[in-house]
C-alpha cells in the first residue's frame, strides 16, 4: 500500500527536480508587442497627436524656464504637466492645435535644427539606456 505512494513521490520529485534545471528562454526567444514597449517608453509623448507638438511643448518649457534654478524649473515643469493631464479633451485638442499652429509659423531652419536635436538628444538617450540595460545597473557617469 505504502509503496505505489512512494513510487508517485519519487516520480513526481523527479518532475520537478527536471523543471527547475530548465533554461528560460533567452531575449531572442522572448516577444514583446512594440505597442507595450511604447507605452512606457514615452509616457509623456503619448499626451501628443505629433512629434511636432511635442517639440513645441518642449521648446515652450524650456524658453519659460530658462535662467531659474533646477528646483524651480522641475517644479514649474511638473506643474505644467499636471495642467496638460488635467485637460479634458477638448481643452487638450485646442491647446494641441495651437501648438501645432506655432509649430507651423517656426522658420524652417529653425523647425530643421529643432528636429536635429530632439534626434540627437532620443539617441543619446537610447545609448544611456541601452548601457544601462546591458550591465544591469549604470556603469560610469551619466553624460
Amino acid at each position: 500500500m505504502k509503496s505505489p505512494r512512494i513510487l508517485m513521490a519519487a516520480i513526481a520529485a523527479t518532475l520537478l527536480s527536471t523543471a527547475s534545471f530548465a533554461a528560460p528562454p533567452s531575449a531572442d526567444q522572448v516577444s514583446v508587442p512594440a505597442q507595450a514597449q511604447a507605452k512606457h517608453e514615452h509616457k509623456m509623448q503619448a499626451m501628443f497627436s505629433s512629434p511636432d507638438e511635442f517639440m513645441m511643448y518642449k521648446l515652450e518649457m524650456h524658453e519659460a524656464t530658462r535662467g531659474m534654478p533646477h528646483d524651480q524649473k522641475r517644479a514649474y515643469r511638473k506643474s505644467e504637466f499636471q495642467k496638460l493631464k488635467a485637460m479634458n479633451g477638448a481643452q487638450r485638442d485646442a491647446y494641441l492645435s495651437g501648438l501645432q499652429a506655432k509649430w507651423n509659423a517656426l522658420p524652417p531652419d529653425r523647425r530643421a535644427h529643432m528636429e536635429r536635436h530632439m534626434e540627437a538628444s532620443a539617441a543619446r538617450h537610447q545609448a544611456r539606456r541601452g548601457q544601462y540595460d546591458q550591465s544591469g545597473g549604470q556603469t560610469g557617469t551619466p553624460q
